[in-house]
């Protein structure tokens, strides 16, 4: 048995590239049928996640959403939450409000008014250069976990990142890292990828090529290898 932990956005799914879907989708399924584990690790809420997979009928054994602040098993049940400090929120709030940048509170599942359930803050912008200065302008003044999407700054407790999820999720589900496999694009896949071994898709963020590690063009593809290993 192998357990494939995957990125979603452009790993699995792409906005506009329907045909790499479908063959990604049928992929998955075909890597489940043989008895193996299939985990999505993604920046997405589960809201958000849970529509696509729906609609899709993308299957999987585990989710990890917001970067690795909600842990899901296989029943959809959470098992892992680590929210954003109220101070931090506190801090972070006025530095947006100051700069008149367009943010949100995210619980996890929805947007929300209510710091207590806080996962994650979100920053709407699509500009490369005012996406920088948000995160500089951020990690200068408070300790959390910022960076950059295709749309937005993420902002996250200073303690999560794909990698510690997945350790929290084998230890919570007794799983064996010696199975464990991971692939994504972005560079908040760094640290997963640096500490397990897996592969890069072959269009990814510049600061992947550090890890020196096998490119593949789809997950297809990867997933056609790691079945026939």
């Amino acid at each position: 048995m192998k357990i494939l932990a995957s990125d979603f956005d452009n790993t699995i799914y792409y906005l506009d590239n329907p045909e790499k879907n479908k063959q990604n989708f049928e992929a998955i399924r075909n890597f489940i049928a043989k008895g193996n584990i299939f985990c999505i690790i993604t920046g997405r809420n589960y809201t958000d996640l849970k529509k696509i997979l729906t609609d899709n009928n993308i299957p999987y054994s585990y989710l990890i959403c917001e970067d690795g602040a909600k842990i899901f098993n296989n029943m959809d049940y959470c098992i892992e939450t680590v929210l954003l400090e109220e101070k931090e929120i506190k801090e972070i709030i006025p530095i947006l409000e100051e700069n008149d940048w367009d943010y949100y509170l995210d619980d996890g599942y929805n947007e929300t008014t209510y710091w207590k359930d806080c996962v994650k803050i979100v920053v709407n912008c699509t500009n490369e250069e005012k996406k920088k200065m948000i995160v500089d302008t951020i990690q200068q003044k408070v300790k959390v976990h910022i960076y950059a999407s295709r749309f937005h700054v993420n902002i996250i407790h200073k303690s999560v990142n794909k990698e510690r999820a997945l350790k929290k999720l084998f230890n919570l589900e007794g799983l064996d890292f010696n199975s464990l496999y991971v692939i994504g694009d972005n560079d908040n896949d760094y640290e997963m990828l640096k500490s397990f071994q897996g592969a890069i898709i072959k269009k990814h963020h510049k600061i992947l090529d550090e890890l020196k590690k096998e490119e593949y063009e789809t997950l297809k593809d990867y997933i056609q290898i790691l079945i026939q290993k």
